[in-house]
């Protein structure tokens, strides 16, 4: 440590005023840089924005609802809008924080993060043709609800932030694994038995008892 920084003094004595000064804001503005991004970073990743952004998806919910049943009380709309620059918001810092790791594959929330992605790209899709657009009738109505409705996709994002909905979604996706591979083997352990029956029992002669009975209920697999 020593020996670097003689070294470093004997550099900044060989250098012009102006480099070092220069060298000196360089040092500045990337350490300030580099706390801006640490703050940034430590907001998004906090526990009170993820707990903030969980509300904002609950009311989101509860307006959803709402718009269902009372499409002419309030100018839903406007309020879909606000929901959805919230989300977008969210997302830009995601993207500024993370960078190029956002969508990286050794990300763990690679999966969350392309939804949201893509949930956010579909409220800008209707927004813009909302906007370009003014009257809609046929194929172009049909394809406005159906972008609408997708909206509705946003309410999964409840399951990543709260971790009891978490671990019951993922018991659930767990739980239709084991019983996907329990049918499996309960098909193979029915086929051996049907195979084993109608070689036994389902194929005797007529003189057999209950001959008739058996090659009826066992005569094929």
């Amino acid at each position: 440590g020593d020996k670097r920084s003689s070294l470093r003094r004997l550099s900044c004595k060989s250098m012009a005023p102006n480099e070092f000064a220069a060298i000196i804001v360089a040092e500045g503005a990337a350490s300030e840089e580099k706390e801006t991004e640490g703050f940034w970073k430590s907001l998004v990743e906090s526990s009170s924005f993820q707990a903030c952004m969980a509300g904002v998806i609950c009311t989101n919910a509860i307006v959803m609802g709402l718009e269902t049943d009372l499409p002419d009380a309030l100018p839903w709309d406007v309020i879909e809008n606000i929901f959805l620059m919230v989300f977008l918001s969210e997302l830009l810092m995601k993207l500024g924080t993370q960078g190029r790791k956002f969508l990286a594959c050794g990300n763990a929330d690679i999966v969350w993060n392309s939804f949201d992605l893509l949930i956010i790209a579909l409220g800008l899709i209707d927004l813009v043709l909302t906007m370009l657009i003014h009257t809609s009738s046929g194929s172009t109505a049909t394809l406005f609800r159906i972008i609408r409705l997708l909206r509705i996709m946003r309410l999964f994002r409840l399951v990543k932030f709260l971790k009891q909905l978490y671990l019951l979604a993922f018991g659930f996706v767990e739980a239709v694994q084991a019983i996907f591979w329990v049918t499996v083997l309960m098909s193979v352990v029915l086929y051996v038995c049907s195979i084993v029956m109608v070689r036994t029992v389902g194929r005797l002669d007529e003189e057999e008892p209950h001959a008739q009975f058996l090659n009826e209920h066992f005569q094929d697999v």
